[in-house]
């Protein structure tokens, strides 16, 4: 019976293994491509002023939360804001000034910090996840992050 045991767990090892490889690459993929845009985009939301910096790259976590940090500084002083939702819920991307992950509700949590404190506080929801403002072709990049969330999307089920 304990070889049994040991069997089946080390079958369930391969099979979890294996489809956990693919999503970590897929999830690469999809972050990696957002960290670009932000990294080459001057500000990622058109609501903040000042010289923005990444305090925290976008990044999934284990729950399934994506979630990126900017900081915005300014004269003598800085603010910080934050985004964050569900992979699961993204339903699409949307492209005016700025690429944008777009929720069908309010999935989006919002935070902000008051003028020179590193302490976010969470100001409102909305249903736009902003990525940044692209440097280049944003028609292209937009299809781009429309393919890889497709495949994202496949290992986030509703």
């Amino acid at each position: 019976m304990k070889t049994f045991l040991v069997f089946l767990s080390f079958c369930f090892s391969l099979t979890y293994s294996a489809t956990a490889q693919p999503q970590k690459k897929v999830e690469k993929d999809f972050l990696n491509e957002l960290n670009s845009i932000l990294k080459k985009s001057p500000t990622q939301h058109w609501g903040y002023d000042g010289t923005m910096t990444i305090d925290s790259a976008f990044s999934i976590s284990p729950t399934g939360i994506l979630s990126v940090t900017v900081r915005y500084t300014y004269d003598s002083s800085f603010m910080r804001a934050r985004m964050e939702a569900p992979v699961s819920k993204i339903i699409g991307i949307a492209y005016d000034l700025y690429l944008i992950l777009e929720f069908t509700t309010d999935e989006v949590s919002v935070y902000r910090s008051d003028e020179g404190s590193n302490e976010l506080k969470e100001i409102s929801k909305t249903y736009y996840f902003h990525i940044g403002e692209p440097v280049g072709d944003g028609l292209r990049e937009k299809e781009k992050i429309e393919k890889l969330l497709e495949k994202l999307l496949k290992y986030y089920p509703d």
